[in-house]
């Protein structure tokens, strides 16, 4: 979904490039492209970074450690003397772009109070603003430290998702720490965010349910049977609940190719071969469960594009309608060809009818 809106952008792009060719002549081109690539030659992220005060860190910075087995961090401080610091592995970081790593704290009001209350009355509590757009370009590691102990050993962050608190990841205590730290991984920004804390805290549910194909049912492997296979297994499901409720915008017959629950494959443990990307597996899960699924590669951005699933294509639902993956809950800003597949993932294919926003990402909005 992604890739097939970035094409049309490209082609924008391109088309804006060739105009300014024939105004201002190739070599004023050439030169800027040039200082632009000297700029970003220049750029080396130190081991931490002062988070400035737009909060963004910018692609260039990103792309000097992309690929590389090195953490490096970003900090900063928030009100009431909260402090916090982003954590990155270059590693995992394919397609660089800018982050906003800015948050906004709040330690009181009446939706925080609610949020406490969702999660059982939970005795602490804040609130976090982050206010990050592009998409998360990698799962970062958030450690947050406060000016005061909260006597809790059990803490989540979570998030309002359909008037129900919830939960987006765990977070731990480093116990060592003076005052209260608290780590937990984070695979969204651009939103309000909670981390509630207590003795116990209430069971909260997934973050975006029946959208980031979560499921009250059983577990199954791709050929129906209960239970795991040993080797490397992960979790697969194609979900397209969100066209129910636009079945109007159907092109004439499609109609029968939507589940009446929106599950075209239930959670399903398969095993996978190392190395394998999340297009190769699910081009196999299809073919092995007798799944229509139709892929295109994408040169610009050296990638496998999923078209359609089931006979739903792009733009069935709508002109902002597609398909979509998430690993273990994160958006990847980058192809599902080049998503390799690890132990224990957790792979979900949901349909969007409105550019990602109804499936939990917000990173092109």
């Amino acid at each position: 979904m992604k890739e097939g809106l970035q094409k049309r952008w490209l082609f924008v792009l391109l088309l804006l490039v060739l105009m300014a060719a024939t105004t201002i002549g190739c070599s004023n081109i050439n030169a800027a492209l040039s200082s632009d690539a000297d700029s970003k030659d220049m750029v080396e992220l130190a081991d931490n970074t002062a988070i400035p005060e737009d909060g963004i860190i910018t692609a260039a910075q990103f792309r000097s450690i992309a690929g590389q087995d090195r953490t490096v961090t970003f900090s900063g401080t928030g009100e009431n003397g909260i402090e916090y610091i982003w954590s990155f592995n270059g590693k995992d970081i394919k397609n660089p772009v800018d982050q906003n790593l800015k948050i906004e704290f709040t330690t009181q009001g009446d939706t925080l109070n609610s949020i406490k209350a969702g999660a059982g009355n939970a005795p602490y509590g804040i609130g976090m603003k982050i206010t990050g757009s592009n998409g998360l370009i990698t799962v970062p590691t958030l450690t947050i430290t406060l000016p005061e102990k909260w006597d809790a050993d059990s803490a989540a962050l979570c998030k309002l998702s359909a008037g129900s608190v919830a939960r987006m990841s765990s977070a731990t205590f480093d116990t060592q720490a003076a005052t209260t730290r608290l780590s937990f991984k984070v695979i969204e920004t651009g939103d309000d965010y909670y981390v509630v804390a207590g003795k116990t805290i209430a069971p909260l549910q997934s973050a975006s349910a029946g959208e980031a194909g979560t499921t009250g049912g059983d577990t199954t492997t791709s050929n129906g049977s209960s239970g795991s296979s040993a080797g490397n297994v992960c979790t697969l499901s194609i979900n397209c609940s969100t066209l129910l409720s636009h079945m109007d915008r159907l092109p004439s017959g499609k109609s029968a190719f939507v589940p009446a629950n929106g599950w075209i494959l239930y959670p399903s443990e398969v095993t996978f071969t190392e190395g394998e990307s999340v297009h190769d597996v699910l081009q196999r899960v299809c073919r092995d469960n007798g799944i229509h699924m139709e892929s295109s590669f994408t040169p610009a951005y050296n990638s496998a594009y999923v078209e359609g699933i089931n006979q739903l294509y792009e733009f069935d639902g709508g002109e902002l309608s597609g398909w979509m993956y998430n690993a273990n809950g994160w958006f990847p800003n980058y192809g599902c060809s080049q998503y390799t597949v690890k132990n224990g993932d957790v792979i979900n294919w949901v349909y969007t009818c409105d550019l990602g926003k109804d499936v939990g990402d917000n990173s092109m909005w």
